[in-house]
């Protein structure tokens, strides 16, 4: 899966595109109930497999948990003990993300799509550092992208150090979903209590924190059968197996936990740190509006004219911008593959409702005429692959001029693979002095019917301080 996102290799990416079908969100999200149906039983057979074999940021969670327990001290002085499963706010996350997932907001269920998050830790965070060590120019995609990136990774990596799986048992809406079918899955850790000397050595390596000695019993909700217990227990005691051993001599009883216990124990939250939050998360539109407003006195300065597209340009594929919109999850697998660095995680240009959707931006690069990258790759059918030939019909956007700031150097011209831009003679009334008599008497001229937005004329504009032509994305 790291490999499938930071490969600089285009074919070995289409070679491993295969991963990200495998993962359970993409399905949901591209409606293949057969891949589906297939997770869902082996989840009833073997439990949640797919969290310990297939989920890379379960994977994630168990290099940082094995990190600090790979030294004997630490292990001794932090051990894993049973806590109680939290059903009512890992449920309450899993209804809460189908519910906006259902109502069109996609922002939560991208933040906590584990697929997902992966894909903008590898894109935004290890990318670059792949990109600089083979020489390749390094381009950060998105601030916010490469901010999101950053605090997932942190507060993985944190809560695994400290807790192991708690991240997968109370927040991560897939293993949520996964615990219900778990509950009764076929094969399941059953603890022989003839042979069980109660060392609890499978309680403090339990990384799920989901075996309870009080009475002998492994959640199979919360266990992502590691085997982490068995191989830990020197009586042989926990065994992978179908069958539940019952006690020759039945002396056990259930002890209910006490309440009023560090589990329980209300979460406080730093005051500061919340209104300081607020207070920045508030202050972006005040800044991005300042940002604007500079700009436009910049241009009316210089007696250029600002130009800002009216709908960001989406990849192509997509059957339709809302069709889009429901079922991207803003991996970034396709970012991570654009050949030119065209495609960025967008953050407020397709609402607030979906952050870090891929959206193009052709000041950093054009989308190639001839590659169909990004629809091979995409897991969730957000875009729908294409060929070459149907590439080259497919329409984006469509560019457009703005005559004050055309110089007529005609590269536009010249960098139009489907020969749409030409030049006419500028009308004499709008043709500034100082300009009389150079070749700026000419101005780009789009032919807007043929046109399909690619922006390699938006990429090669040389007019500063602003561009004079720009692509317009459709709806």
């Amino acid at each position: 899966m790291t490999l499938l996102f930071t490969s600089l290799n285009a074919r070995l990416a289409l070679a491993l595109g295969w991963g990200g079908r495998l993962q359970i969100f993409p399905l949901a999200m591209s409606g293949a109930v057969t891949a589906l149906a297939a997770w869902l039983i082996v989840t009833v057979i073997f439990g949640r497999v797919y969290c310990s074999s297939a989920c890379p940021l379960g994977t994630i969670q168990d290099i940082f948990a094995h990190i600090p327990r790979h030294r004997r001290d630490w292990r001794a002085r932090h051990p894993y003990h049973f806590a109680d499963a939290n059903n009512k706010l890992r449920y309450l996350v899993l209804l809460t993300v189908v519910a906006a997932g259902i109502g069109g907001v996609a922002i939560l269920p991208s933040l906590l799509d584990p697929y997902s998050a992966f894909g903008r830790i590898c894109g935004e965070l290890l990318l670059p550092v792949v990109e600089l060590i083979g020489g390749k120019e390094v381009a950060i995609g998105s601030l916010s992208a490469f901010f999101v990136a950053l605090v997932t990774i942190v507060t993985v990596g944190f809560f695994s150090w400290r807790r192991g799986r708690i991240i997968c048992n109370t927040i991560c809406p897939v293993g949520s979903a996964l615990s219900i079918p778990a509950r009764w899955s076929l094969f399941h850790f059953d603890i022989d209590t003839d042979l069980c000397v109660n060392c609890r050595a499978c309680e403090h390596a339990c990384k799920s924190q989901c075996i309870s000695m009080a009475d002998h019993l492994v959640d199979p909700s919360r266990c992502v059968v590691c085997f982490d217990c068995v191989d830990v227990c020197n009586e042989g005691a926990i065994r992978y197996t179908t069958r539940r051993k019952r006690l020759s001599i039945p002396m056990l009883q259930r002890v209910q936990p006490k309440v009023g216990t560090a589990a329980n124990a209300p979460v406080r939250i730093d005051r500061r740190r919340f209104i300081a939050t607020g207070l920045l998360v508030a202050a972006t539109p005040a800044l991005s509006a300042i940002a604007d407003t500079a700009a436009r006195a910049q241009a009316a300065d210089s007696g250029k004219r600002l130009m800002k597209p009216t709908h960001p340009v989406a990849p192509p594929g997509r059957r339709s911008m809302a069709d889009f919109l429901e079922r991207c999850t803003g991996c970034g697998l396709c970012v991570a593959h654009c050949p030119t660095n065209a495609l960025r995680p967008s953050t407020n240009q397709l609402g607030w409702l979906h952050p870090l959707r891929p959206i193009m931006d052709y000041d950093r690069g054009r989308c190639e005429f001839d590659c169909t990258r990004c629809t091979d790759l995409c897991p969730t059918g957000a875009l729908t692959p294409l060929t070459v030939d149907e590439k080259h019909i497919f329409i984006i956007g469509h560019a457009k001029v703005e005559t004050a700031n055309c110089i007529g150097c005609g590269l536009c011209v010249s960098n139009c693979p489907k020969h749409t831009i030409s030049l006419k003679l500028r009308p004499a009334s709008t043709l500034p002095d100082d300009y009389r008599g150079s070749r700026s008497e000419y101005v780009a001229v789009v032919d807007t019917d043929n046109c399909i937005g690619c922006g390699a004329c938006q990429n090669v504009c040389p007019a500063t301080p602003f561009k004079a032509i720009i692509v317009d994305g459709i709806i």
